[in-house]
């Protein structure tokens, strides 16, 4: 769910442990967007070298590279999510890197310049244990980053908003992509919320993440550019969710929001306000309506 720092992007690294480089073809194509010196973790499988030659940089000392993590049905689950979301967002399928052993309860999502996402197995193990839902919701918020990386979002700069956007976009995707019925994403936020533990932190306090997650569900009634989605949500959440102040009667109208939107977004405020200030309970939260 850390999101990585573009600048930490330049020195990722894989350090190799005493690897016998006769062992690793010198020939082997390089691959301008792995990370690891240019060489794919299929390539260090292949010459049988992962878990000898190979850490994971940002995982655990005893992690190597993998094709598949906890086993392949669920490695290909996690593909197909995390290509559904790259292409709801418009983009091309966002390199995808798995990191196998312990120390590997993450998930990663890099900038500029590769550009790519590493999954840890622990991660998905845990995720699996709340559903799959909770693979496609943390799937789509670290292509979230992706779009915030290579688009150039989130458009309002603050301490929180930047994974608070993330979840937003998830919320939406999930309901694009995986589900209409709302009492099937409760997990999937349970999931999310027990890696950020009840303060949050850079991720938003538990309050925020529910209602930044509540809002992308409930724009995913409408087709949006990644532009706009980031619009809305900054329009509605920032100056209406979070302050928790204002009537939902007395919101304005900004002339580039479509007024189908904002007036169902007026009947929904109230409801968002209640989630971000704690009023409507978690429990609550999971049995909201679909609409």
């Amino acid at each position: 769910m850390k999101q990585v720092l573009r600048l930490m992007t330049l020195a990722i690294l894989v350090s190799l442990q005493s690897c016998d480089n006769n062992e690793i073809d010198k020939n082997t194509a390089k691959d301008p967007n792995s990370p690891e010196i240019g060489l794919l973790p299929s390539h260090l499988n292949n010459a049988g070298t992962a878990h000898d030659c190979a850490t994971v940089s940002q995982f655990g000392p005893n992690s190597y590279w993998s094709n598949t993590i906890v086993n392949s049905t669920e490695t290909n689950f996690l593909k197909q999510q995390n290509n559904s979301a790259s292409s709801l967002f418009g983009l091309n399928n966002v390199p995808l890197y798995f990191a196998a052993g312990s120390g590997t309860f993450n998930a990663l999502s890099y900038g500029p310049p590769a550009n790519y996402i590493i999954w840890g197995e622990e991660m998905l193990s845990g995720a699996l244990n709340y559903g799959r839902i909770a693979v496609g919701y943390i799937a789509a918020h670290e292509v979230a980053h992706q779009v915030q990386f290579r688009q150039g979002y989130p458009s309002v700069t603050g301490a929180s908003n930047t994974e608070l956007e993330a979840d937003g976009f998830a919320g939406y995707y999930l309901r694009k992509r995986y589900t209409t019925n709302w009492t099937e994403v409760d997990p999937a936020y349970r999931f999310a919320q027990s890696i950020a533990g009840a303060s949050g932190s850079s991720h938003g306090s538990a309050p925020q993440r529910r209602s930044a997650l509540r809002l992308g569900w409930l724009l995913g009634q409408y087709n949006l550019s990644n532009s706009n989605l980031d619009y809305y949500f900054f329009y509605y959440y920032n100056s209406y969710v979070l302050p928790g102040n204002g009537k939902s009667t007395n919101m304005v109208k900004p002339k580039d929001i479509d007024s189908n939107v904002h007036k169902y977004m007026l009947s929904k405020m109230d409801e968002l306000k209640d989630i971000n200030s704690g009023k409507i309970s978690e429990d609550e939260f999971a049995n909201l309506s679909n609409n």
